[in-house]
């Protein structure tokens, strides 16, 4: 676990705000994808990271920090889509949520972030999660499997069919 594991297993407030300046952004991101909401995202970061400084002694077992980070946000995310009222919610994505260069001043960024948006949106939810836990959550396949509990075939599998789906949509845009 090293250094900063075992700072954070003894609640080093330190410690808290390293781990948390390395991944809260990934995490963010990738909450706001999930939930479609940039404030449910605030909400859920703080209370993942809340989770994490109240329960210092569970931070011991843990070998790789990053990805416990994006298991908790995946739990607590998944918590919250249990109200069904917000599941509809969180498919419609918006690209200024999701990329600085939809509020570019450059026309083809902007076209480019919406095209991309909608894009995903067509994803299913299952594809759409493993797309954004690799590119904006920069995590492995192996990771993504351990934190979506899913065999590392299918985490593998989803994610080449998205990326096949995106390229295929995108180079129809194109056209």
């Amino acid at each position: 676990m090293g250094d900063l594991g075992d700072r954070l297993t003894r609640g080093d407030r330190a410690a808290f705000a390293e781990l948390y300046d390395a991944c809260a952004d990934r995490v963010h991101h990738y909450l706001v994808v999930r939930l479609g909401s940039r404030e449910d995202a605030d909400d859920l970061l703080q209370q993942t990271f809340l989770r994490m400084a109240r329960s210092p002694s569970n931070l011991a077992a843990v070998e790789n920090l990053p990805g416990y980070v994006f298991t908790i946000a995946r739990n607590e995310a998944a918590r919250l889509l249990a109200d069904k009222s917000r599941l509809r919610r969180a498919s419609q994505l918006v690209a200024a949520d999701l990329f600085c260069e939809a509020t570019s001043d450059d026309q083809a960024a902007r076209e480019a972030a919406e095209e991309l948006t909608a894009a995903l949106e067509r994803l299913p939810i299952e594809q759409r999660e493993i797309v954004e836990l690799k590119t904006s959550g920069g995590l492995t396949l192996a990771e993504i499997a351990a934190v979506t509990r899913l065999p590392p075939g299918t985490v593998a599998t989803r994610y080449r069919t998205a990326i096949a789906r995106l390229r295929q949509w995108l180079n129809k845009e194109m056209r």
